[in-house]
């Protein structure tokens, strides 16, 4: 990029409001998830179909790490502590959000149950991004953690709706079908 061009893009970004925490937090989580589901696109390579199933799940699980902190940070007024497990960022949160969170969660997954699945998830970024460590058998319910994404998603929309851009990607994320291979 120009000199020129790179000055006078800085000038502009120094006369720019600050964006709150929940904001800033929330668009990187909402463009995780989006990546997410990009992982979850069948590719015909070869003449063989394909998609990314543990690169997909590490993002979903990272991006609810992060709208848990969005809404945090929604709640609070306030930068949340660090710390990946989803499960304890989860008990950060008012009753009436994880009320709002469970009821979406279930309405959004049958099979799951959000207490025990949130134990279950925890982890699945800090281990599953290195999962060619693994050795042996090893599984993890990816549309539990896609659904819960979503749920996250959902709340966060709920509770503070000028975060939301409609669209696609808003589609996307929303749909009723989470976790599973799609065509692009």
């Amino acid at each position: 990029m120009p000199d020129w061009i790179r000055e006078k893009l800085e000038r502009h970004v120094k006369t720019l409001p600050p964006v709150p925490p929940a904001d800033r937090i929330f668009r990187s989580a909402r463009d995780y998830h989006a990546s997410a589901l990009r992982c979850f696109e069948l590719r015909e390579e070869d003449g063989r179909c394909h998609f990314l199933p543990w690169q997909g799940l590490v993002l979903h699980a990272f991006a609810s790490e992060l709208y848990l902190k969005a809404l945090y940070a929604i709640e609070k007024q306030a930068a949340p502590k660090r710390g990946h497990e989803l499960n304890i960022l989860f008990e950060r949160l008012d009753a009436a959000t994880q009320e709002k969170i469970t009821q979406r969660y279930h309405a959004r997954y049958e099979d799951g149950v959000l207490a025990d699945d949130l134990v279950t998830f925890a982890r699945v970024f800090q281990d599953w991004r290195y999962s060619y460590e693994f050795s042996g058998a090893h599984e993890m319910d990816q549309t539990g953690v896609a659904h819960l994404a979503s749920a996250l998603y959902e709340t966060c929309a709920e509770l503070q709706p000028d975060l939301i851009l409609p669209g696609q990607v808003h589609d996307r994320l929303v749909a009723p079908t989470q976790g599973v291979p799609i065509l692009p």
